[in-house]
């Protein structure tokens, strides 16, 4: 995601202050004579530029023009301090606060012009993953609009388990993409309303390993990748396809499976009829530790079956709009 989280946010107010700190009292503290330290002088107040870049690649227009404020009310005594009385050079430092507010206007507009862009290429990497796994969700028929649902009860979910931005951003895109390695499935195997023979098994449970070489190949995807391959292993070690166990399996690949079971658990499949979020959290409490991760299943709980529900809804609610306006079009 493009935007900032609120500890990411912190931490780049951190470093700019820092940086404005750092330079500005190594700029008034350096003598301006002899040559040598006048030339050190002049090169610390060109690292004034710094902070007011970085606040316009992190915070945009309004933030390189904060900064280049900040930058002017240390800048401009020291040039009347320093060059008292020396009109020429006074002009000539004037006109490094001139370059200032110039460099902060551009670093800015340039700064929303190049998010507004990613923003866009990102809302149709978006779209186009979406339009994928609604094409798969829609193969096994029963299964529509489960990917959403999980991402968004996974989301929810990592939310309440702490997880930060960056992780976040990773669980989204494993959870929409969880079942993409089902794209090499044979229909009759994932189809079958029976159970499936050995042979048959081998080859469903390839489908996350496929997941992962799909997702592998793109690049903003590797970290996903990793948590789709191992979204089938279970906390005891009895899944599949490393037989992983406990916290070997990938923190967010055990946030996910919880949000997985529960989706599964309250939704209609071939081998079974849905019920009720109560009973569903029975389930799942049954299977911590085993299964579940204990710590997840937890936090889980905690959460109350009004708010999936509302989570169920809303997913259902887009899914209608998005499809009359499909129709409209």
């Amino acid at each position: 995601m493009l935007e900032l989280g609120g500890r990411q946010r912190w931490i780049h107010l951190t470093i700019v202050g820092v940086l404005i700190l750092v330079v500005g009292a190594s700029h008034w503290m350096t003598p301006t004579a002899p040559h040598y330290l006048h030339t050190l002088h002049v090169i610390l107040r060109k690292l004034f530029v710094l902070p007011i870049v970085l606040a316009a690649i992190w915070f945009e227009l309004s933030g390189a023009v904060m900064v280049a404020a900040i930058v002017s009310l240390i800048y401009v005594p020291h040039i009347f301090v320093q060059w008292g009385g020396q009109t020429a050079e006074n002009i000539n430092q004037l006109g490094e606060v001139v370059t200032i507010w110039v460099i902060a206007v551009v670093s800015g507009v340039f700064a929303r012009i190049e998010k507004d862009a990613l923003r866009d290429v990102a809302e149709t990497h978006k779209g186009s993953l979406i339009a994928l796994v609604a094409a798969l969700d829609a193969r096994e028929h029963e299964t529509e609009l489960h990917s959403l649902r999980v991402q968004a009860y996974a989301l929810r979910l990592g939310r309440e388990f702490g997880l930060s931005q960056p992780e976040m951003q990773v669980l989204g895109q494993a959870s929409l993409l969880h079942d993409v390695g089902k794209i090499g499935t044979p229909d009759a195997i994932l189809l079958k309303r029976g159970p499936l023979d050995d042979k048959e098994w081998r080859i469903m449970r390839d489908h996350p390993e496929t997941g992962r070489r799909l997702l592998r190949s793109v690049p903003f995807l590797r970290d996903a990748a990793e948590v789709v391959r191992s979204h089938h292993e279970r906390y005891d070690g009895s899944g599949y396809p490393r037989a992983l166990c406990g916290e070997q399996i990938p923190l967010l690949s055990r946030v996910f499976a919880v949000a997985d079971v529960f989706d599964a658990l309250t939704s209609d499949r071939p081998y079974h009829r849905k019920i009720t979020c109560e009973e569903a959290k029975e389930e799942i409490q049954k299977e911590s530790g085993t299964y579940l991760d204990p710590q997840v299943v937890e936090v889980f709980l905690g959460i109350s079956c009004s708010e999936w529900k509302n989570i169920e809804d809303q997913i259902a609610q887009r899914a209608q709009i998005s499809y009359r306006t499909a129709v409209i079009l």
